[in-house]
């Protein structure tokens, strides 16, 4: 019998009775969700005035903040000028080793253009405060929280003396709307700026490639934002979106806070956590819940030279307790695949409940079929297209059966090697549009062997890494590493077909034997020699495994777009 695990307040009670001195954590909570100009009554969100209330009252009851060190702005008291005046004062609050949190709770904006001049620090967007002017594009421009203009250099100033700061933000970033929206019973926390005929041209999918985003430009700040830069996020702010996802408590949250809330309170991982897990946690609750928004973390791996992502969260000093490599999906978890039908007919339904290793569930799942007369489409936990095929398509059974198999095969790994794994840009979201390019990025705090074993939107399943013998070498610890490779003519470029890919990443403290057998091995079926011998390697393999799996969402672009330099 094993001993329960122990609750975040307990261990932060046990640090505190100890004695043992730590670094003090002061927080900056902001929350919008009504507006001075009228004219913008109709935007007006009900989620955020308890979201503050709710991040209040857990970090001063559970998370070791003294009340004297949390200040609330609500409304009427978060105007631009009182915002930027507090993110200032956080100097004087401060000294260097505390830890600062600034929480934002509102509506998110951009221009929805390449030229963006609403950015936040990674080509995001812009706060929304309560004293918008919204009358014309130059007003609201002028009165924004713009990112550049406004936070970053006060950022930056906490951040070169020697603060770790940890900027929380549910609010919308979209500069460009490309997903597949699941979250229909919900509101957005995006303010488009073009709902007056301000002069912004309103950017629908498909569209052209996103060019790069800046470098990240701070040492000791992490972000962790709502949503990509590719995305809205969700208000549960009406009666309906609460039967559709409840909140923790029952009450209007964004749906973003909802996950930080469970996330503070233990409910989705246990004990210690760093950054990269929670992101981790946050986004499968997200995605297992049809919320197409994906929480992301910044800096990126390939930014990240301190490796902050795997910093303590909130630089809790506590004992690390055994954490799962992602967080349990909402059904149930184990090796089973949940699969959620929409008017499926009955003989398809018939063969996807034949599958080895599938369990067909009414809400939430692993993946989602929605049939129209003969055409059918498989989507991930969050609307994302995975493929569109006819009803009678074997790739669609065989698909559907390769997931399975990997449920079945993949082992859950454990964080001994420390291995962390993302797409770059990391503000993507890892969702990709056709002629942009990116790049697999992994960093191990050990020495470790890696693979990287694609599923495609056909069933099919390719090891991209290692693709030749050179790369079956151990991956060294403590740096980041691209894979293809660094350099730009070994990115890889997005072109049809389009889809969801499911890459999953093993890391190996002893090198396999299969390792030999599989590189580089294109195109082969869970249903064959090469995938049975990969699956008796993993079930043999020695020493500790570490696993992390990226779901790549690839999209169409422009029409008769040229992915040509």
């Amino acid at each position: 019998m094993t001993a329960a695990p122990r609750s975040i307040s307990v261990l932060l009670a046990c640090l505190i009775l100890s004695g043992v001195a730590t670094a003090r954590n002061v927080a900056l909570l902001v929350a919008v969700g009504q507006f001075s100009d009228p004219a913008l009554k109709s935007f007006e969100l009900k989620g955020p005035e308890i979201d503050i209330d709710s991040v209040q009252q857990t970090l001063t009851s559970q998370w070791g903040f003294a009340a004297a060190d949390v200040l609330a702005l609500r409304d009427q008291e978060a105007t631009q000028q009182r915002i930027l005046a507090e993110i200032s004062a956080l100097e004087k609050r401060t000294s260097k080793g505390d830890t600062v949190l600034i929480y934002f709770s509102g509506h998110g904006t951009s221009a929805n253009a390449d030229n963006n001049s609403f950015d936040l620090p990674y080509a995001t967007g812009a706060w929304v405060p309560y004293d918008l002017d919204y009358s014309s594009l130059a007003a609201a421009n002028k009165s924004l929280v713009v990112g550049r203009r406004d936070l970053v250099p006060r950022l930056k100033r906490l951040d070169e003396g020697g603060r770790w700061v940890v900027v929380v933000s549910d609010s919308c970033y979209s500069g460009q709307v490309v997903r597949s929206f699941g979250q229909t019973f919900s509101h957005t926390r995006f303010l488009p700026m073009n709902s007056r005929d301000l002069g912004v041209a309103h950017v629908a999918a498909p569209i052209g490639a996103r060019p790069q985003p800046p470098p990240y430009p701070y040492q000791h700040v992490v972000l962790l934002s709502g949503a990509s830069d590719s995305e809205t996020g969700a208000d549960i702010s009406t009666p309906q979106a609460l039967q559709q996802a409840p909140t923790l408590d029952g009450k209007y949250h964004g749906a973003f806070t909802d996950a930080f809330l469970r996330l503070l309170k233990g409910q989705l991982l246990p004990g210690a956590f760093n950054y990269a897990q929670a992101r981790e946690a946050m986004n499968s609750f997200l995605e297992h819940r049809n919320f197409a928004q994906h929480p992301q973390l910044l800096p990126a791996i390939a930014e990240d030279p301190q490796d902050v992502g795997s910093n303590s969260f909130l630089g809790m000093n506590l004992p690390a307790l055994p954490t799962p490599s992602a967080a349990p999906a909402p059904n149930g978890g184990g090796n089973i695949l949940h699969i959620r039908l929409e008017k499926v007919d009955a003989p398809l339904r018939a063969r996807i409940a034949a599958i080895p290793g599938v369990s067909i569930v009414d809400s939430g799942g692993d993946l989602a079929l929605r049939q129209t007369g003969e055409h059918v489409q498989l989507m991930g936990p969050a609307g994302d297209p995975v493929s569109t095929t006819a009803a009678t398509d074997p790739s669609l059974i065989k698909r559907i059966a390769a997931q399975a198999w990997l449920n079945r095969a993949i082992p859950a790994g454990s964080d001994k090697l420390g291995l962390r794994a993302d797409t770059d840009p990391g503000s993507r979201g890892n969702t990709y549009v056709q002629c942009e390019s990116f790049v697999f990025e992994v960093r191990l705090q050990k020495p470790a062997y890696v693979m990287l074993l694609d599923l495609d939107s056909q069933g099919n399943l390719t090891v991209l890494y290692p693709a030749g013998p050179l790369e079956r070498r151990a991956v060294p610890g403590g740096v980041a590493t691209a894979i293809p490779g660094a350099d730009p003519k070994d990115h890889i470029v997005v072109t049809p077909p389009f889809g969801t890919d499911l890459v999953t990443v093993m890391a190996f403290e002893k090198q396999p034997a299969f390792f030999v057998e599989l590189t580089g091995a294109q195109r082969f079926a869970t249903d064959g020699n090469r995938a049975d011998a990969l699956a008796k390697g993993l079930a043999n393999a020695a020493g500790a495994i570490s696993v992390r799996q990226i779901t790549v969402n690839t999209y169409p672009g422009k029409s008769n777009e040229s992915c040509a330099p």
